[in-house]
């Protein structure tokens, strides 16, 4: 990941750089099945301006968003409107620029933009870098590692309880079970991890300090598990996304009961 990440002129504006082509790249970003493989596992596209992309979590809750520039293998932007905290209708882009390198390689630029200047954007952007810095990497690890082949996302979203100053107990004893500990952990440091009866080698992928982390599991043949805080008040939102890639049912199934082992010990009432 390239570290130019700015929140200038309250926009975020990251890029990661892909070993393939310009086709490649604009299919995995502009199709329902190659937008499956590294962002929402359900997804939609109308192609062109005018149309739409259409991602969800779930196939009963899809979040559908206009396409407002199409122009193929280099540029695309969907947008939409939101509520700001004054009541305030604002216009959201999330645009797609692609550029190619020397030596097969392509710069994907995501620029989220049309936040104003107030403060009460701040936490809403800070979540925006921690998932966007995932799901580029998420892109680039399905287009260079699992090109081709349809993903398996694995979940668990529940609200729990963090408190100020003590490990997050996703990490702890009823949670993933991370060593060394996840705070001293930076992208590219090998850890242990345990899930349900599964425990294995892991080396950690992508790392936001207050709300995220994801690790890359060989042994689950280059899974990735990603692990992120939806909010930071002591009572909040989780979300534990799994991607396998290629794997049977019989590795799969113990992870999944893992994950809704995690899900139950750890979750608490909705206020």
């Amino acid at each position: 990941m390239t570290d130019d990440r700015t929140h200038t002129g309250r926009s975020l504006d990251l890029s990661i750089d892909i070993d393939g082509t310009l086709e490649e790249v604009w299919h995995a970003l502009t199709t329902g099945e190659g937008i499956a493989r590294w962002f929402g596992p359900y997804a939609a596209v109308t192609p062109g301006e005018g149309g739409s992309v259409s991602v969800g979590w779930d196939p009963n809750e899809m979040w559908d968003t206009p396409i407002t520039v199409w122009e193929p293998l280099r540029r695309m932007q969907t947008a939409s409107e939101m509520p700001s905290k004054d009541g305030r209708m604002v216009r959201l882009a999330v645009d797609y620029y692609l550029e190619a390198l020397a030596g097969g390689r392509v710069r994907v630029r995501l620029v989220h933009s049309g936040f104003d200047d107030s403060g009460s954007w701040d936490g809403y952007i800070d979540g925006l870098d921690a998932g966007w810095t995932y799901f580029l990497f998420n892109l680039k690890h399905a287009l260079e590692r699992h090109r081709g082949i349809d993903r398996q996302q694995l979940s668990a979203r529940f609200r729990t309880i963090a408190r100020d100053g003590e490990e997050h107990p996703v990490f702890g004893a009823k949670g993933l079970r991370v060593q060394p500990a996840v705070a001293g952990l930076r992208p590219g440091d090998a850890c242990r991890l345990s899930l349900g009866t599964a425990d294995v080698d892991a080396t950690v992928a992508v790392r936001h300090a207050s709300r995220a982390i994801a690790f890359i599991v060989p042994e689950w043949n280059d899974a990735l598990l990603f692990v992120e805080r939806e909010g930071m008040k002591e009572t909040h939102g989780m979300g534990i996304w799994l991607s396998l890639y290629g794997v049977a049912e019989a590795t799969a199934a113990p992870l999944r009961q893992g994950l809704a082992y995690v899900a139950s010990a750890l979750s608490v009432p909705k206020e």
